[in-house]
């Protein structure tokens, strides 16, 4: 993504027909937005926390990423730091937060990716804010490392990475630091049941892999402790480079089709590079076992701060572009087999993936402290005979004097892997469906030598559930209703001075929807719902290599939580020309505040959490 020199859409859609701006659920800056204020401004919440005092642990004090000089410098250098455990507090602790701070220097940046690792695990995952030529942005992301927790135990060594590229035109120099809070234990605030090992697929490198094609994978072999019950994993899928704006990319043939007209009709645009945005748009992670499917993911189509128009994302970024939430997948139908002493392999792959997708994954490991060893097996997995390849149809006509139509891709697979472990208090019998629908369309609405609008709608639908009985449950279950939607719609206009103008008008959504249950305790809900709309209209030079200005820059971000415990966060953060025109909070909520517990920033998978919790905790 932030690597490249000059952001850019798919060939088809602006670069090829002239439109080149330079150039992700979300960062938790605890501060609030205030009206007027051209700083980073955004209605998520932040992480709930006890009431005990914490334990602070900084990973690093203040770094420089890209330090200033007369040489074109890429900081890819991993800043080293040792982690070492609270000493005033060993645990058990109720909660576990990261708290990151950033800056950029004033002046000309592009949004840069960013990490941190430790001992091969992923505590944090984002991008960057781009600066203004007269403004340093600055924020702080938050991540609730609880299911970390055995990580944390031990000291260890780790990197945090920020890729920035310094030279005489970008010469702005990013700045970092960074903390654990732990938050002890006690009777008012119960530590959690958390997964009692964690193993990082990235292993040692504290870094991210990418996978530069649909083939590469991301693979490790490992042998799983002998008393395995339940497995997941946390994902991380982040577009890079050509693969930034994968949701506007088309099949090679409609490339082609038309690139051929856009030549014909004499356009002057930016650089024709056919190989920019190939390949179509679907993109999704599958996850193997031994080389055997084990589950599918969708991916967010994040929108970095300088992507499509920068001016878009000041001072409120796109949805979880700052701080990226993994994506849990249920492996626990295979904790039978991948207990047994022998070495395991686990990889992930993005489907459609051309040049490139940067990969992290986590495994989470929950064991029975009362057995020495657990058994069992997979005992089916449609997921193994099903095609992954997306239907592709098109309506995109190619007249003499413009061309327009359609480009819809397709993909939906549902499939069901059951599989079982065998425990001193019996068989425990697990099976997880989903349902994973992706759906693109192309609209171009007007392709000539005067006018261009082409509008990319895209969602993706999961719905999915585990369900588990026997041992010492009775039964748990766990589903889950998630929803990304994306539309982008870019119209261009040739003025009679040979200036271009450009406007764009942009939604993205994220709903998140859990209904979980366990034998003997109350059932619990939740839902997340997250959504920003945002305009702007831009005026480039006859020789597009500056801008004449932008006007009529607008946004709003809406993010609410609520679930049945009477726990309520809604927030809404305006912005005009830039700045914070508006910022309400609470509405409809009350004046209770959330308990510690709840997740409103990622609805991952709570048993051992939430339980205790109902009881009234």
């Amino acid at each position: 993504m932030s690597r490249n020199l000059l952001c850019k859409l798919s060939v088809t859609s602006l670069a090829a027909i002239g439109l080149v701006l330079h150039g992700g659920r979300m960062a938790g800056a605890q501060r609030k937005p205030k009206v007027g204020s051209r700083n980073v401004a955004i209605a998520d919440p932040p992480v709930p926390r006890p009431a005990t005092k914490p334990c602070a642990m900084q990973l690093f004090p203040k770094e420089d990423f890209g330090p200033a000089g007369e040489n074109t410098r890429m900081d890819a250098v991993p800043h080293p730091f040792t982690y070492q455990p609270p000493t005033g507090c060993k645990g058990p602790w109720a909660k576990v937060v990261l708290e990151a701070n950033f800056s950029v220097d004033a002046g000309h940046q592009y949004d840069r990716t960013a990490s941190i690792w430790l001992k091969g695990i992923n505590l944090y995952f984002g991008t960057t804010e781009e600066p203004s030529p007269d403004f340093a942005p600055s924020w702080q992301v938050e991540r609730d490392l609880t299911d970390y927790t055995s990580l944390l135990r031990s000291p260890g060594e780790g990197t945090a990475l920020v890729n920035n590229w310094v030279d005489s035109n970008r010469a702005s120099v990013i700045h970092a630091s960074a903390r654990i809070l732990f938050y002890p234990a006690d009777a008012s605030y119960p530590a959690p049941r958390t997964p009692d090992a964690v193993y990082s697929l990235n292993g040692t490198r504290n870094a991210a892999a990418n996978l530069q094609s649909g083939d590469d994978q991301l693979l490790r072999s490992m042998t799983f402790p002998l008393n395995t019950t339940r497995v997941y994993l946390d994902l991380f899928a982040q577009s890079q480079f050509h693969d930034e704006f994968w949701y506007t990319c088309l099949p090679d043939q409609y490339i082609q089709q038309t690139m051929a007209f856009a030549m014909k009709r004499g356009y002057k645009g930016a650089p024709v590079r056919p190989r920019a945005c190939r390949g179509g748009s679907y993109r999704e992670v599958e996850v193997s076992v031994d080389g055997q499917p084990a589950g599918l993911a969708p991916i967010y189509p994040w929108v970095y701060t300088g992507g499509i128009d920068p001016y878009l994302w000041r001072p409120t970024p796109g949805v979880e572009t700052l701080n990226f939430v993994p994506y849990r997948l249920d492996l626990t139908p295979f904790a039978g087999l991948l207990s047994d002493g022998a070495r395991h392999s686990i990889s992930v792959r993005v489907l459609g993936a051309n040049h490139y997708f940067s990969a992290a994954a986590t495994v989470l490991v929950y064991r029975d402290s009362e057995a020495g060893e657990t058994r069992g097996a997979v005992t089916r997995n449609t997921l193994r005979d099903l095609s992954l390849r997306p239907t592709i149809t098109s309506t995109l006509g190619n007249g003499a004097a413009a061309v327009n139509g359609n480009v819809l891709t397709r993909a939906k697979q549902s499939y069901v892997i059951e599989g079982y472990v065998d425990t001193p208090a019996g068989r425990v019998r697990t099976r997880v469906e989903q349902s994973i629908s992706f759906a693109n369309t192309q609209r171009f609405e007007t392709l000539n030598a005067q006018t261009y609008r082409q509008v990319t709608e895209q969602a993706s639908h999961v719905q999915s559930t585990s369900n588990s009985r026997g041992g010492s449950s009775a039964g748990r279950s766990f589903q889950r209703s998630l929803d990304y939607s994306l539309t982008v719609d870019v119209s261009k206009r040739s003025n009679h001075d040979r200036s271009s103008t450009h406007t764009v008008h942009l939604q993205q959504n994220l709903y998140e929807r859990i209904d979980q249950s366990e034998t003997g305790q109350p059932p619990y809900q939740a839902s997340i719902h997250n959504t920003r709309t945002a305009a702007d209209q831009v005026t480039f030079n006859a020789a597009r290599t500056g801008l004449f200005g932008n006007t009529g820059q607008n946004s709003r971000q809406t993010f609410s939580f609520s679930d049945s415990l009477g726990n309520c966060y809604n927030a809404e953060v305006e912005a005009l020309a830039g700045k914070v025109s508006s910022f309400t909070k609470g509405r409809g909520c009350g004046t209770k505040p959330m308990r510690w517990f709840v997740r409103p920033n990622g609805l991952l998978d709570g048993f051992g959490v939430l339980p205790k919790a109902a009881r009234g905790t």
